[in-house]
């Protein structure tokens, strides 16, 4: 119970922070920065502290990731430059311009407890987590089989806030 308040807390926070553009203008990496922190609170990963996210041959958005989450502690934000470096990650983040590089993520990570963030809608596609823009939301979708090969369970309040896909 105590940790759907928390999960759910967290959203309404990211939520409010997109629609407060009256006050300040909030950019669509620092929302995907606070999912992206969120995912390591309600999702079970094999490891409990110490979260590093590998973000595939891109140090822009690297250094944009780093500095959204430089408060939160045990979180360690790296580029990672093959398919090979993302076994030592919690998430790797696959930002459009590597998005080909899916299927080789997918099977190399088979099991191995590593969640795959795309910023593309990829989760048709085998992605088990991926950003989408719904009308002027910043939401995600979850495909359930993909998460389950890679290891990993959502808790019920996570998946009862994302955008749900079975293939």
């Amino acid at each position: 119970m105590k940790q759907a308040k928390q999960l759910r807390w967290g959203f309404v926070v990211a939520s409010l922070l997109f629609f407060s553009q009256s006050y300040a203008q909030i950019s669509t990496r620092k929302l995907e920065a606070i999912y992206l922190y969120n995912f390591t609170k309600y999702i079970n990963f094999p490891t409990t502290s110490g979260y590093t996210i590998g973000v595939l041959q891109d140090q822009e958005i690297t250094s944009e990731l780093q500095e959204n989450l430089e408060s939160k502690g045990g979180i360690d934000v790296k580029t990672i430059n093959t398919v090979g470096e993302a076994e030592n990650c919690h998430i790797v983040y696959v930002p459009k311009t590597k998005s080909s590089q899916l299927t080789a993520l997918v099977s190399k990570l088979n099991k191995a407890g590593v969640l795959i963030v795309t910023e593309e809608d990829l989760a048709n596609q085998g992605a088990p987590v991926s950003f989408v823009i719904d009308g002027s939301k910043l939401r995600f979708k979850i495909n359930k089989l993909a998460l389950e090969q890679s290891g990993l369970q959502a808790s019920s309040s996570l998946l009862s806030l994302a955008i749900l896909v079975e293939a």
